[in-house]
């Protein structure tokens, strides 16, 4: 039995005892499952390469609260569940992965660039091969998001009802014709920066 399943044994047989108890309060028990969290967290991070996720956390590389909030709703498959979990610890089946994990390979440069290792961040932000083409489309669809939503909030009249079927055009103005929205078009200004109104 692995150390975690036998740290859960342990906390669920201090949590029959403390309710099995009729003055067992309500704080007890909560201090428990406190020290289990604690515990748990404590051997996340002790592992070399699981534990980047937690560590960023840690070191407010990244928001606790916005890293846990699609898993935190309960509403995602657990196969999806695994696979982000998974993602944060940069455990995702990379040449990295197989080289210094598993020792399954020799080598753990880039399949793409065969400059830097293959790790979850290079593939996400660093492959200068990816960069010529896919950050740029990722880039788009975000961005596309943003732009339908603000069209809609701006009374723009829109082709399609989804937000994923959304193809934003160079130009695109309101009913009242208050707001135009630009799309992906370069701006000269004198100014350092853009300011914009909120009045509609």
């Amino acid at each position: 039995m692995n150390s975690i399943t036998k740290s859960a044994a342990k906390f669920i047989e201090e949590l029959i005892q403390l309710n099995g108890k009729s003055s067992a309060k309500q704080d007890e028990i909560q201090h428990a499952k406190a020290r289990l969290r604690e515990l748990l967290k404590k051997k996340w991070k002790n592992k070399i390469m699981h534990a980047q996720g937690i560590r960023n956390i840690d070191r407010q590389l990244v928001s606790e609260e916005d890293t846990f909030l699609c898993l935190s709703k309960g509403v995602l498959k657990a196969e999806t569940e695994s696979e982000i979990v998974a993602a944060q610890d940069q455990a995702l089946q990379t040449k990295y992965y197989a080289t210094k994990i598993l020792n399954t390979e020799t080598d753990s440069k880039c399949r793409l660039c065969q400059q830097s290792d293959e790790t979850l961040d290079h593939i996400i932000s660093a492959c200068p091969i990816l960069a010529q083409e896919e950050y740029i489309k990722r880039h788009d669809r975000v961005n596309a998001q943003l732009h339908f939503n603000i069209c809609k909030e701006t009374g723009v009249q829109l082709d399609k009802k989804h937000s994923y079927e959304h193809e934003p055009k160079s130009e695109e103005t309101s009913q009242k014709g208050k707001v135009t929205i630009l799309w992906n078009q370069q701006i000269q200004t004198k100014e350092p920066f853009l300011i914009t109104s909120r009045t509609l």
